[in-house]
């Protein structure tokens, strides 16, 4: 089969590689019919997060069973699914409670030694542990580019948005219009949020978003904090939701967030640092929620019928379909930030 390798020094290669086979009762094997670029794959481009030369990438499939272990009873072969990003045991204190992001074994597709060198989704198939845990059936009312969202991203939206916690009135600012940050705008909207500021640098990003008729702004342009205090009687913002994961955006978030206001952290931080001014946070009130992984098994159920239902839309997120031999290229793109989602075809 042909899969996406890390080459190692910020550069992806395609090539011929085995096809994965059962190692545990409860795996399942999916001939997988879409994956994903993912800003995490990113991360392990340039050297955030380890991974040995020679893996294969990418965390975010779509796809059909196409074998399983004895102990596996909740799919079955000829199931159309998608793949949980993070792979959790569903038996620890953490998976009991719906925390499935802090499972004590934690894994994940794609995700170098730290998360339990296990090959990716960027792939004609891939091995998926715990099956029953980590796959959910796709709707026969769902096609694949939707339910291709629901496994990571388009979840990481709601959970943020359920962090975030607003009253309908309230001004909520989510810093970043990319694929994490726009659906984390559609889950707030679809939860009934009227009031909706979007921060970018990207006019293109900017422009997208707008269309689901939400305020933006560019901080080239204007002061951020100045924006959101025209904005809300000069308050600041009632929640920031950082959708980024750099720096500049935690500091952004903590200048435009109002007294006593809410800042959600969903955005994936490494090794960077900040300082924090206690007595300033302190005085101010301010709450910082850090997510942390989604616990996509808690929510992509609930996630997965509100596709169905047409209430949310990830699809016009995609800018870019191509075929796996064209990852590198996509991978390049989706760097410069000329693709928004691109989506690859393993067998095209």
């Amino acid at each position: 089969m042909r899969a996406v390798l890390f080459r190692g020094d910020g550069a992806v290669e395609v090539a011929d590689v085995p096809e994965p086979a059962l190692e545990d009762d409860d795996d399942a094997i999916v001939r997988v019919e879409l994956a994903g670029i993912c800003g995490t794959d990113l991360h392990v481009l340039h050297g955030a997060i380890p991974m040995d030369p020679g893996s294969i990438l990418g965390h975010e499939a779509v796809g059909v069973v196409e074998t399983v272990g004895t102990g596996v009873r909740t799919v079955a072969p000829g199931d159309r699914v998608v793949a949980a990003f993070q792979i959790a045991c569903g038996a620890c204190w953490f998976c009991r409670h719906g925390q499935t992001g802090l499972c004590e074994m934690h894994r994940m597709l794609g995700g170098g030694p730290f998360g339990g060198d296990l090959h990716g989704a960027q792939a004609g198939f891939v091995r998926v542990p715990v099956a029953d845990v980590n796959l959910l059936r796709v709707p026969d009312a769902v096609d694949g580019d939707a339910a291709l969202f629901v496994g990571d991203v388009l979840t990481t939206g709601v959970y943020a948005a359920s962090l975030a916690a607003p009253a309908t009135e309230d001004v909520l600012a989510v810093l970043g219009a990319g694929p994490v940050g726009a659906c984390v705008v559609r889950a707030l909207l679809a939860d009934g949020v009227r009031r909706v500021v979007v921060l970018d640098r990207d006019p293109a990003r900017l422009e997208a978003v707008a269309s689901l008729g939400v305020t933006t702004v560019d901080p080239h342009a204007v002061n951020p904090e100045m924006a959101l205090a025209r904005l809300t009687d000069g308050r600041g913002a009632d929640v920031v939701i950082d959708a980024v994961g750099a720096t500049d955006a935690y500091e952004t978030a903590l200048e435009i967030v109002r007294r006593g206001g809410r800042v959600v952290i969903v955005g994936v931080y490494s090794s960077q640092r900040v300082e924090l001014q206690l007595g300033v946070a302190w005085i101010r009130g301010v709450s910082l929620v850090f997510a942390g992984e989604t616990p996509v098994q808690a929510l992509w159920g609930s996630t997965m019928d509100r596709v169905a239902a047409g209430v949310l839309d990830p699809t016009p997120l995609i800018s870019h379909r191509l075929p796996i031999a064209a990852a590198p290229e996509g991978y390049d793109l989706f760097d410069r930030r000329v693709a928004t989602k691109v989506v690859l075809d393993p067998w095209a």
